[in-house]
């Protein structure tokens, strides 16, 4: 029984480490799009500048271009996380199955070891009626 308990809390601790990984990731996905959003935003007043200036709207094309290969390449980067994070997801489910077939396991010894008790006791008071049977017809 006390092997089933150890085990119920690798699989938990091995739960706990997947669902902190996923979080990192999630964390890195999250700058991720606000670096995108910062980009874009940064994009609209650089426009917005160049609008005014004939100097800057010479320039912007190239500026837009350097954007769209920067938003791109942030893309890519969470794409990636996304793939690593649906990783870690698979894993995290598994280990939940894992961590609740342990838990059946020492619901069913728990179980078994009531029966068995509840049976013992049973027997005892049998046994003690039985005795007190027998002797009260002497």
């Amino acid at each position: 029984m006390k092997s089933l308990h150890t085990l119920l809390k690798v699989a938990q601790r091995r739960m706990d480490e997947l669902g902190v990984e996923a979080a990192k990731v999630q964390v890195q996905v999250e700058e991720l799009r606000a670096k995108q959003a910062a980009i874009l935003a940064r994009e609209k007043q650089e426009i917005a500048a160049a609008a005014g200036n004939t100097m800057f709207a010479s320039m912007l094309p190239a500026y837009r271009l350097r954007v769209k290969w920067q938003l791109d390449e942030a893309q890519q980067q969470v794409k990636a996380h996304e793939g690593v994070l649906e990783g870690i997801r698979a894993k995290l489910q598994e280990a939940y199955v894992e961590k609740s077939k342990f838990e059946q396991l020492i619901e069913q010894e728990s179980k078994r070891v009531s029966t068995e008790r509840a049976a013992r006791e049973q027997a005892m008071l049998d046994e003690v009626a039985i005795n007190r049977a027998g002797s009260a017809g002497k």
